[in-house]
Order: C-alpha cells, then sequence, then structure tokens
C-alpha cells in the first residue's frame, strides 16, 4: 500500500492518540492536502519547520502505534478473509436458490461496510 494512503489509514484508527499539534497538522497535510506553508498558517502562523517537525513526529508516532498494536494489519486481514467468504456466498447463490445464502451476503455486505 502506498505510504500516504497507509498515514491516512493509520491516522483514522490512532489518531487521537497524538499529540494536538501533531494531529492537526497530519489531518491538515493529509486529509485537506494543504501546503507546508497553507497548514503553517492554519494553524497560527507557526513556522513552516515546525509543520514539517509535527508531521514526521506524527508519523513515527503512527507506524510505532501500529508496530504494537497491528489493528491496521488485522483490519486489512478480516477485510480479505471477508472479501473470500463474500465471493464463496456469492457462488452458493448461484448455485442454490436457498434464500439464505442471500441473506448471508447482506451480512457480510453490512459488515465490510462497517470496516
Amino acid at each position: 500500500m502506498e505510504r500516504s494512503l497507509d498515514i491516512v489509514i493509520l491516522l483514522d484508527i490512532y489518531g487521537e492518540l497524538l499529540a494536538n499539534s501533531q494531529r492537526q497538522a497530519m489531518d491538515l497535510r493529509y486529509n485537506a492536502d494543504l501546503s507546508l506553508a497553507e497548514i503553517a498558517e492554519e494553524l497560527g502562523g507557526i513556522t513552516r519547520q515546525s509543520v514539517v517537525y509535527s508531521i514526521k513526529k506524527g508519523e513515527q508516532r503512527l507506524f510505532e502505534l501500529e508496530e504494537k498494536l497491528g489493528i491496521a494489519k488485522r483490519l486489512r486481514t478480516l477485510s480479505g478473509e471477508l472479501e473470500q467468504a463474500m465471493e464463496l456466498v456469492n457462488e452458493l447463490k448461484q448455485e442454490h436458490s436457498d434464500k439464505r445464502f442471500e441473506r448471508l451476503g447482506e451480512i457480510l455486505g453490512e459488515v465490510q461496510r462497517g470496516l
């Protein structure tokens, strides 16, 4: 997965565990796609170097948290397994007219949207 996409996912999962300045700077950089100068202005006129420092420290912290807790990795694994289960249910629905397979597919779809 692309590094910036990884960071966005980690920010969604662990963002509340970051220092407020790190979370704000990273949110503006990765979710709002602002430049360093725009972020510096948005955060009250701090220097661009302070923004870079906050972002780098935040990234480092996110990767440390993921290494220790592994939530994003588990979500990716679960998502892949869920996709396989949905494919199997779709095959079974085609082979059998049992409405329970349709309902199972609906339930799996709801779970997948929840991830």
